[in-house]
Protein backbone atom coordinates (compact mmCIF):
# COMPACT_ATOMS: atom_id res chain seq x y z
CA UNK A 1 0.00 0.00 0.00
CA UNK A 2 1.31 3.46 -1.10
CA UNK A 3 1.10 5.91 1.74
CA UNK A 4 -1.17 9.31 0.19
CA UNK A 5 -0.34 12.64 0.44
CA UNK A 6 -2.74 13.85 2.82
CA UNK A 7 -1.61 11.29 5.52
CA UNK A 8 1.85 11.96 4.56
CA UNK A 9 1.40 15.75 5.38
CA UNK A 10 -1.08 14.78 8.49
CA UNK A 11 1.79 12.87 10.03
CA UNK A 12 4.41 15.39 9.22
CA UNK A 13 2.41 17.72 11.16
CA UNK A 14 1.68 15.36 13.96
CA UNK A 15 5.79 14.96 13.76
CA UNK A 16 6.50 18.73 13.97
CA UNK A 17 4.32 19.43 16.75
CA UNK A 18 5.86 16.98 18.67
CA UNK A 19 9.60 17.87 17.91
CA UNK A 20 8.37 21.62 18.69
CA UNK A 21 6.67 21.16 21.75
CA UNK A 22 10.38 18.85 22.55
CA UNK A 23 12.51 21.97 21.47
CA UNK A 24 10.04 24.40 23.79
CA UNK A 25 11.33 22.24 26.51
CA UNK A 26 7.32 21.75 27.46
CA UNK A 27 6.81 18.89 29.42
CA UNK A 28 3.28 19.51 29.54
CA UNK A 29 3.14 19.82 25.73
CA UNK A 30 5.28 16.47 24.79
CA UNK A 31 2.97 14.36 27.15
CA UNK A 32 -0.47 15.46 25.29
CA UNK A 33 1.55 14.29 22.04
CA UNK A 34 1.40 10.90 23.67
CA UNK A 35 -1.52 8.58 24.03
CA UNK A 36 -2.13 7.45 27.71
CA UNK A 37 -1.50 3.72 26.38
CA UNK A 38 2.15 5.27 24.74
CA UNK A 39 5.38 3.91 24.71
CA UNK A 40 9.28 5.34 24.31
CA UNK A 41 12.22 3.09 23.36
CA UNK A 42 15.48 4.89 23.84
CA UNK A 43 18.67 2.69 22.71
CA UNK A 44 16.44 -0.04 23.87
CA UNK A 45 15.37 1.51 26.80
CA UNK A 46 11.76 0.97 27.45
CA UNK A 47 9.77 3.99 29.08
CA UNK A 48 6.06 2.24 28.86
CA UNK A 49 4.22 4.37 30.90
CA UNK A 50 3.56 8.27 31.30
CA UNK A 51 6.01 9.31 34.68
CA UNK A 52 9.01 6.76 32.33
CA UNK A 53 8.07 8.60 29.28
CA UNK A 54 8.28 12.23 31.32
CA UNK A 55 11.23 11.26 32.97
CA UNK A 56 13.11 9.90 30.00
CA UNK A 57 12.66 13.24 28.65
CA UNK A 58 14.20 14.95 31.62
CA UNK A 59 17.01 12.63 31.99
CA UNK A 60 18.47 13.93 28.88
CA UNK A 61 17.33 17.92 28.84
CA UNK A 62 13.89 18.46 26.70
CA UNK A 63 11.81 19.89 30.02
CA UNK A 64 12.01 22.14 32.76
CA UNK A 65 14.40 20.02 34.97
CA UNK A 66 18.40 20.22 34.81
CA UNK A 67 19.36 17.25 32.10
CA UNK A 68 22.25 16.56 30.84
CA UNK A 69 21.97 18.14 27.51
CA UNK A 70 21.69 21.92 27.84
CA UNK A 71 19.86 23.54 25.28
CA UNK A 72 18.69 20.59 23.62
CA UNK A 73 17.03 20.85 20.05
CA UNK A 74 15.90 18.30 18.04
CA UNK A 75 16.22 18.77 13.88
CA UNK A 76 14.57 16.87 11.54
CA UNK A 77 16.95 16.44 8.53
CA UNK A 78 15.00 13.58 6.93
CA UNK A 79 11.40 11.91 6.47
CA UNK A 80 10.38 8.40 5.59
CA UNK A 81 7.21 7.47 5.40
CA UNK A 82 5.94 3.25 5.89
CA UNK A 83 2.56 2.38 5.79
CA UNK A 84 2.62 2.50 9.23
CA UNK A 85 5.47 4.67 10.55
CA UNK A 86 7.04 7.84 9.84
CA UNK A 87 10.96 7.53 10.07
CA UNK A 88 12.86 10.49 10.47
CA UNK A 89 16.75 11.03 10.21
CA UNK A 90 17.94 14.12 12.55
CA UNK A 91 20.46 15.17 15.30
CA UNK A 92 19.80 16.70 18.71
CA UNK A 93 22.16 19.45 19.49
CA UNK A 94 23.43 21.35 22.63
CA UNK A 95 26.01 21.42 25.45
CA UNK A 96 26.63 18.44 27.21
CA UNK A 97 26.39 19.41 31.08
CA UNK A 98 25.48 16.46 32.98
CA UNK A 99 26.39 12.58 33.07
CA UNK A 100 24.39 10.47 30.43
CA UNK A 101 24.39 7.06 29.77
CA UNK A 102 27.96 6.63 32.01
CA UNK A 103 29.37 9.29 30.24
CA UNK A 104 30.47 11.97 32.16
CA UNK A 105 29.51 15.69 31.02
CA UNK A 106 32.03 17.25 28.43
CA UNK A 107 30.59 20.64 28.93
CA UNK A 108 31.34 20.86 25.07
CA UNK A 109 28.42 21.72 22.69
CA UNK A 110 27.52 18.48 21.23
CA UNK A 111 25.52 16.91 18.17
CA UNK A 112 23.84 13.38 18.11
CA UNK A 113 22.26 11.94 15.56
CA UNK A 114 19.58 10.09 15.77
CA UNK A 115 17.01 7.60 13.71
CA UNK A 116 13.32 7.48 15.30
CA UNK A 117 10.57 5.76 14.67
CA UNK A 118 7.24 7.02 15.54
CA UNK A 119 3.77 5.69 15.33
CA UNK A 120 0.42 7.33 15.48
CA UNK A 121 -2.73 6.04 16.41
CA UNK A 122 -6.35 7.14 15.09
CA UNK A 123 -6.69 10.02 17.71
CA UNK A 124 -3.62 11.64 16.36
CA UNK A 125 -1.59 10.82 19.50
CA UNK A 126 2.17 8.75 20.00
CA UNK A 127 1.89 4.78 20.76
CA UNK A 128 5.40 4.47 19.91
CA UNK A 129 8.36 6.53 19.74
CA UNK A 130 11.27 4.25 18.97
CA UNK A 131 15.15 6.36 18.63
CA UNK A 132 18.48 5.10 18.02
CA UNK A 133 21.06 7.71 19.04
CA UNK A 134 24.81 7.47 18.43
CA UNK A 135 26.38 8.94 21.74
CA UNK A 136 29.81 9.03 20.25
CA UNK A 137 30.00 12.25 20.32
CA UNK A 138 29.23 12.54 23.95
CA UNK A 139 33.01 11.07 24.55
CA UNK A 140 35.67 14.16 25.10
CA UNK A 141 38.39 13.88 22.31
CA UNK A 142 41.80 13.69 23.53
Amino acid sequence: MTVSDTEKARRSALLRHHYDVENNHDIDGIMATFSPKGEMHYNRQTFADPDSIKAAHGLIGLWGTQGAIEGGQNHIDHEHFTDDEVIVEGRLCGKHVLAFQGIEASGRDVELPFVAFYKFDETDKLISERVVMNLGSLVAVP
